[in-house]
């Protein structure tokens, strides 16, 4: 499945234009996130940041170091590794948060790798596509079809790779932080782009009670990706808006965390977005955490309306090293491709 998924992309792409070309959201593989948690949550994130995947969800998180249920931290780090569509794309990512005024400021790294192997390179001559017009474009829709076997050709790999350095800083209104994003693809030809970015983010996590609001202008300058072709792209500055808050549930001895989170871009998306007027679109987030004695935690949400569900439990003190450890899985709902499942590793100390 891999092969033929792969090979049907890769062949449009070849026969529509004759060279490998980059995609227009050249940089959405980092939009799928990390942190298991923060995914069955439905990526309502960005008011909640309390972990080491705040780096990548909204740097001003990490000024803290704040754990869910747990206090707040020396360090922590978290690791994640999914399958995306019946194994067609490996997703990697990693996170780490440290302070550098315990509960005044913090630095933390985001590493981000997609990777899709196994793509044949198939230059095209001509006889390659039976019942041809004659236009040299692959056009399965007028009964065209390739002739030709894609394991017959050689073989390469797809990977995107983005790093993320940030840094958080509890000032008197609110937290605040901010991320450099480097960004770098190697594709199929030895075609490749590099790209820098800066996302900006607020919390105030008590705004009212226990209320909080967060608040990240992601790309917030604008970010250009360069490619080895010469060509450039642009990814658009986004708004995203989340707010949540925690129920105390005494009697249960738990706590009922809820939360939502908006994204607003202005780049004429339309039907691609959840709600559009004109070229302004919206995208929504919803997510609740049910954490039980500060061990185990049931989750739920809703991912630009499609469904997501996940668990989680957390051991305090663990082995010798007096270390957290804690173990996250995600899984998403997709009605047309295969579902994802997602499992993450934290460590903490």
């Amino acid at each position: 499945m891999r092969i033929i998924l792969a090979t049907l992309c890769l062949t449009t792409m070849i026969f529509l234009s004759g060279t490998v070309q980059a995609e227009k959201y050249a940089g959405e593989f980092m939009a799928l996130g990390g942190g298991a948690r923060a995914m069955a949550l439905g990526g309502a994130f960005i008011a909640v940041a309390d972990d080491a995947t705040a780096s990548f969800w909204n740097p001003a998180g990490m000024a803290g170091l704040y754990s869910a249920g747990v206090g707040r931290r020396d360090w922590e780090m978290n690791f994640m590794h999914s399958e995306r569509f019946g194994e067609l794309i490996d997703y990697n990512y990693f996170s780490a948060a440290f302070p550098l005024r315990p509960g005044e400021s913090s630095w933390g790294v985001t590493i981000i790798h997609m990777g899709i192997d196994g793509i044949p390179i198939i230059p095209f001559t001509s006889g390659m596509i039976e019942n041809s017009d004659g236009d040299d474009r692959f056009e399965p829709w007028a009964g065209e079809r390739p002739n030709f076997n894609p394991l017959d050709f050689p073989m390469e790999s797809v990977n995107d790779f983005a790093l993320f350095l940030s840094y958080a800083q509890v000032m008197s209104f609110a937290d605040l932080g901010v991320s450099l994003k480097i960004i770098r693809s190697d594709q199929v030809t030895d075609v490749s782009s590099f790209g820098l970015g800066i996302d900006i983010g607020l919390l105030k996590r008590h705004a009212w009670r226990d209320l909080a609001v967060g608040v990240k202008l992601q790309d917030a300058t604008g970010t250009y990706i360069s490619w080895s072709t010469g060509k450039r792209e642009f990814i658009y500055p986004a708004l995203k808006v989340g707010v949540a808050y925690p129920f105390d549930i005494k009697s249960m001895n738990s706590t009922l965390l809820v939360a939502c989170d908006g994204d607003f871009r202005y780049e004429n998306l339309k039907g691609v977005s959840q709600l559009w007027i004109g070229e302004a679109s919206a995208d929504f987030h919803f997510g609740a955490e049910l954490l039980i004695r500060e061990m185990v935690a049931l989750r739920g949400g809703y991912d630009m309306g499609r469904p997501t569900a996940g668990a989680g439990f957390v051991l305090e003190d663990f082995g010798p090293w007096n270390i957290s450890l804690g173990i996250d899985y995600a899984l998403l709902v997709h009605d047309e491709l295969d579902n994802t499942h997602r499992v993450s590793l934290m460590i903490s100390h």
